[in-house]
This record gives structure tokens, C-alpha cells and sequence, in this order.
């Protein structure tokens, strides 16, 4: 059975090794205490300023996404970390999740949501594209961001 989870610290064991797994497959390294950071400090990274979701099927961790306020005076958030992973990828778990986090945005009152991406997450520009986000400027220093989309809300 699907369910979808507002992120505790319980699941902190799960989230490390989801993303090891989504990234090594994405032929990455997961370097939790560099650029991974943020999934390893996910109170901080996204709790205290937005929230985190993950999705489980049964007691496995599949897929999530999080929103982080980047622009407080403005009421701008990003969305961040939306991966699901590769076997279980074309059944609409990835649009559940995003789903849950424009909900969200919308819910709080956000003006602006923004998301960055590569060139080659495929899934992930047709995901943006399909629910209204423009190309737009580079808004943040991520270096490994190639594609920058925003929605005003």
C-alpha cells in the first residue's frame, strides 16, 4: 500500500539509503557529508523552513520530494530532492509527490515556487512543464544545476 509521510527523524535510516540508491543509480556518489548534506540534516535543511515528504510502499521507501522556503520576505519556496526510485518510476508516484508539495506552497500562501534540474532528468522537466513551471533565470549558486524553472502561484 502507497502512503505518503510528512518526514520524522525515524526515518532518517531509510532516507540515507534511498538516496544512495537513487544516485548510484543515477551513476552519482552520494557524498552525505558535502553536497548530499542536506539528507542528512533534513530538520534544518527542510523542516524548519518548509517540509519533506516521503513515500512508502509498505515499509519501503520509494520516492520523495521537499520544500524549503529560499526567500522569506517574498514568500518564494524551491522544490528539492523529488526522486523515486528507478523501479518503480513511470507508475505517477513522481506526480503524487509533487503534487503533495505545490499543495503545500498553495496551502502556505507562497507567491513563487521555484526548481532546479539537469539536462538529463528527463522526468523531471516533463513534471515541471506539465504543471505550469516557465524556464527561467539561474536563482541559486548549485553548480550542478543546469535548468532553472519557477510558477508564480
Amino acid at each position: 500500500m502507497i502512503k505518503i509521510n510528512i518526514y520524522n527523524s525515524e526515518m532518517q535510516q531509510d532516507i540515507e539509503r534511498f538516496f544512495s540508491k537513487c544516485f548510484s543509480d543515477l551513476g552519482w556518489g552520494y557524498e552525505p557529508n558535502g553536497r548530499h548534506s542536506d539528507t542528512v540534516n533534513i530538520n534544518e535543511a527542510y523542516m524548519l523552513n518548509g517540509c519533506m515528504w516521503c513515500m512508502y510502499d509498505d515499509n519501503q521507501l520509494i520516492g520523495t520530494v521537499a520544500i524549503r522556503t529560499i526567500d522569506e520576505t517574498n514568500k518564494i519556496a524551491e522544490i528539492k530532492r523529488l526522486y523515486v526510485l528507478k523501479e518503480f518510476q513511470g507508475k505517477g508516484y513522481g506526480s503524487s509527490l509533487f503534487e503533495t508539495a505545490l499543495n503545500y506552497v498553495k496551502e502556505k500562501g507562497y507567491n513563487k515556487v521555484c526548481a532546479d534540474t539537469r539536462n538529463d532528468r528527463d522526468s523531471s522537466q516533463h513534471l515541471m512543464r506539465k504543471y505550469g513551471f516557465c524556464e527561467a533565470q539561474r536563482y541559486n549558486a548549485n553548480e550542478f544545476a543546469e535548468l532553472f524553472f519557477e510558477l508564480q502561484l
